[in-house]
């Protein structure tokens, strides 16, 4: 289908997207607010950042109890000042305030989303260690590597996941 003298299949489909019809200027500012609100958030992470890591470590500890791992062997990971690792909140929440033309709806679903995935994945990472170091676990090391690989990515999955999703016009 043509509107406005493009190609629009999405239109077409009964969908469209917002956030792809932005102009250069658009973007670039979208970039400049990214990057701001990116700064002003991990500068608040620095003062908050530890009680989500202790929240991490809770439900870390918790399913590490339920693995059979003694209160000792969990009590000798020492991972203070860890929660300065943990930022990658930060750049969700920063593409989700920063994207121009989002829906609330979208922002709210980015959101939903995305806190729980990373949770899972930042906890995951501190139980994962366990059998890495303590049995040597090739299994282990091989998902303690994926998660490195995809650390900062998955904000930006998320982000892109939902933020990019096409909606029925109105």
């Amino acid at each position: 289908m043509i509107v406005n003298g493009h190609n629009d299949d999405n239109v077409a489909a009964g969908g469209r997207c917002e956030i792809l019809t932005l102009s250069v200027n658009q973007i670039l500012l979208f970039l400049g607010v990214f990057l701001a609100v990116s700064a002003i958030l991990l500068a608040v992470w620095y003062y908050i950042g530890i009680w989500y890591q202790n929240l991490v470590f809770g439900i870390a500890r918790l399913v590490l109890l339920a693995m059979g791992y003694h209160p000792q062997e969990i009590a000798a990971l020492e991972l203070s000042d860890a929660y300065l690792v943990n930022f990658n909140l930060v750049p969700l929440i920063a593409l989700t305030v920063a994207t121009p033309k989002l829906l609330m709806k979208k922002r709210l679903e980015i959101l939903a989303a995305g806190v729980p995935i990373l949770l899972f994945i930042h906890v995951l990472d501190i139980v994962v260690r366990f059998p890495m170091y303590i049995y040597h676990s090739e299994l282990a090391k091989l998902i303690y590597a994926a998660i490195g690989v995809a650390w900062m990515a998955v904000p930006f999955i998320i982000w892109v996941a939902i933020a990019l999703s096409f909606r029925k016009s109105r």
